[in-house]
């Protein structure tokens, strides 16, 4: 019977020492794994997360509203200005363009300029659209020659 207890005894030192071994290892290593689950990098973690999230909508919502085109029910009225001379004969004239501002929510008139022309290229002039929202405007942009010239709704 004295060697049955024996070697129950071992078993039960052996598994202990084990257990022991894994307590040890588990004790020394998690305060350097779990520092990022439980400490004060954790709590940071999880707002810095949320404050990143909510600046990265924000700055999508900013974004599509500027990128947003303002709708007016009438096209507003042009107001005249004396052209400037040109530098060069070569220089053509570029009529102003109409941005949208979207603190007042307003166009407003920009004046045009000489420019000497791109080689290869011409530019249409700008000019307002009518859709379903009411009246925008297009700006002018210099094209490639030789590239088809869409002008949808133009008025």
């Amino acid at each position: 019977m004295e060697i049955k207890d024996n070697n129950n005894y071992k078993q039960k030192m052996k598994k202990n020492e084990e257990l022991q071994n894994e307590i040890h290892f588990a004790i020394s290593r998690n305060p350097l794994l779990n520092i990022r689950k439980t400490g004060a990098y954790a709590r940071i973690g999880k707002y810095m997360k949320i404050f990143s999230y909510l600046v990265l909508f924000a700055g999508i919502g900013i974004f599509f509203n500027s990128c947003m085109a303002g709708y007016e029910t009438t096209q507003p009225s042009y107001m005249a200005y004396d052209r400037p001379q040109g530098y060069g004969g070569s220089q053509i004239w570029i009529e102003g363009n109409w941005n949208y501002n979207n603190q007042s929510h307003v166009y407003v008139q920009k004046q045009g300029y000489w420019v000497n022309p791109r080689p290869g290229h011409t530019y249409h002039e700008g000019y307002w659209q009518n859709n379903q929202h009411g009246k925008s405007w297009s700006k002018g942009h210099w094209q490639r020659d030789g590239q088809a010239h869409e002008d949808h709704n133009r008025n």
